[in-house]
């Protein structure tokens, strides 16, 4: 894993990607063919499904309005549970701004904006883990004044939402994604692929060290950006479960889905089962997940769709 603080060469790279201004997502950003829309006449689609998947997860902790756990057994070692989920879309304010930082004492400013426990999705890796490459959500002053300098332009009023789309606009243009560690013969430890390692080789070892790569990005804007762990029902590629991964950004004091590979901010779809949320990936234990135990007595997770369909938008707060 590479120093944070190797020559970032974002820029370089992003010359390929003409920047426009604040552009809205509403406009350019397409549907998702695996996002249901919620139906008119106030339904909601769900998904039900039965998983048992090994610890470390306790999905008991990630109740929420558009996932909710039942936990059907839990032997330490294993954990088998009904999960329905549903579509949701996050209202927030789309007129947030990233905060303008020119100096240190700026940025102290704006960590220091944040509550206790949101502040440290924003810190750099050498002050949550003490020297920079312990993590792998690295980012520095260069990175700051490189991305800062083509995003967050006065012309395009400093708007986050704007901003944090074309960022993962840019970056899909330029970073393709390797799902060979989730597959036999593929790289171990794929997770702890640094963020720098991945612009530098344009290539990330998974959607993992993907989301990695933009959490770094929107930190560096100081933006307090989560990395979310989980598994997508990918329908393009014939309905199969799979290792995913996402961010949720904090804005305007709400914590906000947000897809940088399939370029979504503020929808969730039935299809995102989320398992973990952290600062670093390097947080999570992803033992049985190396593709050198894979097969080998050691499955990460099992699932099966037990029905899908819609309900009335007033389940979801039941």
């Amino acid at each position: 894993m590479k120093k944070a603080g190797i020559v970032f060469t974002l820029i370089c790279l992003l010359t390929i990607a003409t920047f426009s201004g604040c552009i809205s997502q509403k406009q350019e950003n397409g549907t998702d063919v695996n996002t249901t829309t919620t139906q008119t006449g106030n339904t909601v689609s769900y998904l039900k499904a039965k998983i048992n998947i090994s610890q470390p997860y306790d999905l008991a902790d990630l109740n929420s309005s558009r996932q909710k756990v039942v936990i059907v057994r839990n032997s330490g070692m294993r954990l088998e549970a009904i999960v329905t989920l549903y579509n949701e879309n996050y209202t927030f304010d789309d007129t947030t701004k990233i905060p303008v930082v020119e100096t240190e004492e700026d940025a102290l400013k704006a960590i220091n904006s944040f509550p206790e426990d949101v502040a440290l999705y924003v810190l750099p890796e050498d002050i949550l883990y003490g020297e920079k490459g312990m993590g792998t959500v690295g980012w520095d002053a260069y990175m700051r004044d490189q991305v800062a300098k083509r995003y967050a332009k006065e012309d395009a009023d400093y708007n986050l939402y704007g901003t944090a789309f074309l960022i993962m606009r840019d970056q899909k243009t330029i970073v393709t994604v390797d799902e060979s560690p989730y597959l036999k013969g593929g790289y171990e430890n794929w997770w702890l692929q640094h963020a720098t390692d991945t612009i530098s080789s344009k290539k990330a070892l998974g959607y993992g060290p993907y989301v990695t790569l933009y959490a770094a990005l929107m930190r560096s804007l100081m933006v307090p950006t989560k990395v979310v762990y989980g598994l997508y029902y990918d329908i393009e590629e014939g309905g199969v479960w799979k290792p995913y991964a996402w961010n949720e950004l904090y804005i305007n004091g709400k914590w906000v889905p947000v897809d940088p590979y399939r370029e979504k901010i503020g929808t969730l779809s039935r299809y995102y089962l989320k398992l973990d949320e952290t600062v670093d990936l390097v947080e999570l234990d992803f033992s049985c997940y190396r593709s050198n135990l894979e097969g080998k007595g050691c499955k990460p997770f099992e699932i099966e769709i037990l029905e899908q369909g819609t309900v009335p938008e007033s389940e979801i707060n039941k």
